[in-house]
């Protein structure tokens, strides 16, 4: 597989997921603003949509462009993170614009704020897909076993990292730490990416008291989320599985063998997230159901712009719940004045430096 064409892939992916953002979050949270279902298409949010795409549009063709000239990798990392942070900067000046117009219009003034509740969705939440979980944990167990059955017959020197032709470039002796540092970073990201799609289905949801749908919503949301996620840890099995295998010199394939396994199941697994995170939008919002537009008569969802730093960071100490939904995004965040969440970063952290550690 052609090394500028792996380099961009990943820089396509962000800025397609960029561009789309605007359309993927529910209509009465645009860039972050909590507004009345009657101001969804207010002016302002109608240019400042057009504003974010128009810019983000364009930074990902260019971003694009000059990753294939550059045909590095470094140039796809660069490019990444040049997508990212045009992105925040546009939904920021977006969400400045849009909250100075609700407060100069007053558009929750005289109306009735109130925030609803399904008490369902704890009492019988979706059930966890087991059957999904499958491939991950049988490819998972596949690497520890073979690992452990191959490791007296692995040659003294294991290699450590494949180049951007697939070749390996760096070895190191054999050592419990050597040949199966790669194995517990496996071990860990199925983990965590089956533990992450367990706490989907426990989630906050996102209710709307302008939807009656928003629990039916939210379901679907949750049970399409959390098979994707499961995808997902399927689809890294399968690198870090042949992974392994090549770096123990049980297998030698071809480079642009290597390479497409270090590339395709990833490019696959994200897909499945992105075609979910497109088709549902954040908590069900783009979903048709019946009932959707009807509406609760006189009430708006209460205005809670103040419990997210920068319409990003969630920090309310009065709320429980660790995992809340993201303002911006697809998926859930963290509440940072919970105790919990500062425990998962340290964990992350930790996971993190084991990863480098393993490679070196």
């Amino acid at each position: 597989m052609n090394t500028a064409v792996v380099t961009v892939i990943p820089v396509v992916l962000v800025g397609v997921m960029k561009w789309l953002m605007p359309s993927l979050v529910p209509p009465t949270i645009p860039f972050g603003v909590r507004v009345p279902r009657d101001r969804a298409d207010a002016p302002v949010v109608v240019a400042q949509r057009r504003r974010y795409r128009a810019v983000t549009g364009v930074v990902a063709v260019l971003a694009v462009v000059g990753t294939l000239l550059a045909g590095r990798p470094w140039a796809g990392l660069a490019a990444v993170g040049v997508e990212l942070a045009v992105g925040v900067f546009c939904y920021l000046y977006a969400r400045r614009r849009i909250a100075e117009v609700k407060a100069a219009e007053h558009w929750f003034g005289g109306r009735r704020q109130v925030a609803v509740a399904d008490i369902s969705l704890r009492t019988e939440p979706e059930r966890y897909p087991w059957p999904w979980a499958v491939p991950a944990v049988v490819l998972t167990l596949a690497t520890v076993i073979i690992g452990i059955v191959a490791y007296p017959d692995m040659p003294a020197r294991l290699a450590m990292h494949f180049g951007p032709a697939g070749r390996p470039d760096r070895y190191a002796a054999k050592s419990f730490v050597s040949a199966f540092g790669p194995v517990v970073t496996q071990v860990a990201s199925t983990i965590l990416l089956l533990a992450v799609a367990g706490a989907t289905l426990h989630g906050r949801a996102q209710l709307d008291a302008e939807d009656p749908q928003a629990a039916p919503r939210h379901r679907r949301f949750v049970a399409a989320t959390t098979r994707a996620l499961l995808v997902l840890a399927g689809c890294t099995g399968v690198t870090f599985l042949f992974g392994s295998l090549a770096n123990w010199q049980l297998i030698s394939p071809p480079a642009s063998v290597v390479t497409a396994l270090n590339v395709v199941p990833a490019v696959l697994g994200a897909a499945a997230v992105l075609v979910v995170a497109i088709r549902f939008g954040q908590g069900g919002s783009r979903l048709r159901l019946a009932g959707s537009a009807a509406g609760r008569a006189g009430t708006v969802n209460r205005e809670d712009d103040r419990l997210y730093r920068l319409g990003i960071f969630y920090y309310n100490p009065d709320d429980p719940a660790v995992l809340v939904p993201k303002r911006f995004g697809i998926g859930w965040t963290l509440n940072t004045a919970r105790p919990a969440t500062w425990v998962i970063f340290g964990l992350l952290l930790v996971m993190a430096l084991i990863g480098v550690l393993a490679g070196r």
